[in-house]
Parts: structure tokens; C-alpha cells; sequence
């Protein structure tokens, strides 16, 4: 029996990679539909984005799809999201499987969605894109290699190292910041709030590997310590042995003796025959 072949394309081996693709196409159907393209009018944050007025309508699948679309003025809200996927995502991937990672960002959106709708009830607020996400798989590295150390050269000159836990922290405590005058004293910021959902993500990821609990790389055993080993046989010294068995058999008698003193007996009468 010829042995079973494996697939040629594996969905959760490549689930980051796919996952990163499907943003970048969503990305690039918001551009089109923005300038023009029929089409694709109806991929964009109005249609897809998470919103009050719709949760209260009814459209709950908004909660899985306002993470595909995100704003086409800024860059940087697409690309730390991928850069999230396809750094820390895609390490924990090679480390712990696909699934743990895709499992952490899939609970970072779900749970950054539903912490961002009950700080906002206003009509017209809106909330899209996958940062929540990107928060999750940041957390959920930082859990498992706290306190890896990373260096990077700053415009190619200014040396600078950082932990992932450091970098954490510090994300988290800027998120706070927010969370506390925009959301919370809802005071006027240049940018629309949405820390209550990057905290509830980053707090998925560090639940999802804390009760994940994924085992540690295997190790060797230790070898046993030198104290634990048995001592060696001391030699014997051949002459004091030979006197031996001479006072045993003047003592006891020839028949007295074992065979492996009859063995050295031999072995001494031979050597000293050669001589």
C-alpha cells in the first residue's frame, strides 16, 4: 500500500499568510471603490465597519468584518496590523503552530469589538480595522518571550534595544492614557478613540496563551552528577593478591579456593614460567 500523500496546500500552515493577503485585498477594494469602481463601492467602512446604530439593528456579522476594512489615508493603521501578523504572528506560528496565533488575533477582535461598542453608544461613531488583532499577537509574544532582547539601528546610526515586554508595556500604558480622556471624560482628541478595543485585545492574547498554557521546547535530561556515580573497583595489586591466596592455602587447604583465585594462581605460576 502506497503511503497516504499529504495535501499540497495546508489551510492552517498558511493561515497568517492568507489572513495577511485577504487584508491587503480588502485594502486594495476600498481604494477601488473610493475611486470609482462600482464594484467595489460596497467594501468599505460604512457598509463593513462596527457601528452602534447597526449592532442595535440587528447586523452582528459586523463583528467579523469590521476588521477588513481600514483607512486608506493613513498607512500605518494597514501596515502595523501586518507587520503584527507577519512578526510576532508568524514567530509564535513557527514556534507553537498556526492555530495559537490565529486563535489569539480571531479572540482580539471579537473582544476589542464588543469592549469598543459598550464605551460608545453615539450616533455615528464607527470603529474598523484590525489593531485590536495586532494588539493580541503582540501580547501573546510578549507572554512567551517576555524578555527577548531585539536591536535595531534607528535611521542606520542610533543603536536601540527593546524587549517585548517593554515595548508592551509601553503601548499599553499610552492605550490607558486614552482609554481614560478620550472614552472615559470623552474629551477631544485629534483622532477617534478606540483604546477600550486595543486593551480588550491585547488582554485576548494574554489570556489565550496564559490558559492555552503551551508546553515548554523539550530539553535533555541532565546527566547524572559525578557525585551520583559509583565509585570505581579499585585495582588490586598482583603480588599482594598472590600472597593471598598463598596464606588461604596454607591456612585452609588447596580446595579452599575459589576459581577466580585458582584463575590468578595460573595466570602468576604462567608468568613467572615465562621468565
Amino acid at each position: 500500500m502506497l503511503p497516504a500523500r499529504r495535501p499540497a496546500f495546508a489551510l492552517p500552515g498558511r493561515a497568517l499568510p492568507l489572513l495577511a493577503g485577504m487584508l491587503i485585498a480588502g485594502f486594495g477594494l476600498q481604494v477601488a471603490g473610493e475611486a470609482g469602481w462600482q464594484a467595489a463601492a460596497s467594501w468599505s467602512e460604512a457598509t463593513l465597519g462596527l457601528t452602534p446604530t447597526a449592532w442595535a439593528a440587528g447586523e452582528y456579522w459586523r463583528l467579523a468584518t469590521h476588521g477588513l476594512v481600514h483607512s486608506t489615508t493613513n498607512l500605518f493603521h494597514l501596515g502595523l496590523v501586518l507587520a503584527a501578523i507577519l512578526g510576532p504572528g508568524a514567530a509564535l506560528a513557527r514556534e507553537l503552530g498556526p492555530r495559537l496565533p490565529l486563535a489569539a488575533w480571531v479572540t482580539g477582535q471579537v473582544l476589542g469589538g464588543l469592549c469598543w461598542l459598550g464605551f460608545h453608544r453615539e450616533a455615528g461613531a464607527a470603529y474598523f480595522g484590525a489593531t485590536a488583532g495586532a494588539y493580541a499577537l503582540l501580547a501573546a509574544y510578549a507572554v512567551r518571550h517576555p524578555d527577548r532582547v531585539f536591536r535595531l539601528l534607528v535611521f542606520f546610526v542610533l543603536p536601540l534595544r527593546f524587549r517585548p515586554r517593554g515595548v508592551l508595556w509601553a503601548l499599553l500604558g499610552a492605550e490607558a492614557f486614552f482609554l481614560v480622556i478620550g472614552e472615559v471624560l470623552q474629551r477631544a482628541l485629534p483622532f477617534a478613540p478606540a483604546a477600550s478595543a486595543h486593551l480588550a485585545g491585547a488582554i485576548g492574547g494574554w489570556l489565550l496563551l496564559r490558559v492555552g498554557r503551551p508546553a515548554s521546547p523539550e530539553r535533555p535530561a541532565p546527566l547524572p552528577a559525578r557525585a551520583n556515580l559509583p565509585a570505581p573497583a579499585p585495582e588490586l595489586d598482583p603480588r599482594a593478591e598472590v600472597d593471598r591466596i598463598l596464606d588461604k592455602i596454607n591456612q585452609t587447604g588447596l580446595g579452599s579456593l575459589t576459581p577466580a583465585e585458582r584463575r590468578t594462581l595460573a595466570a602468576a605460576r604462567d608468568l613467572l614460567s615465562r621468565r
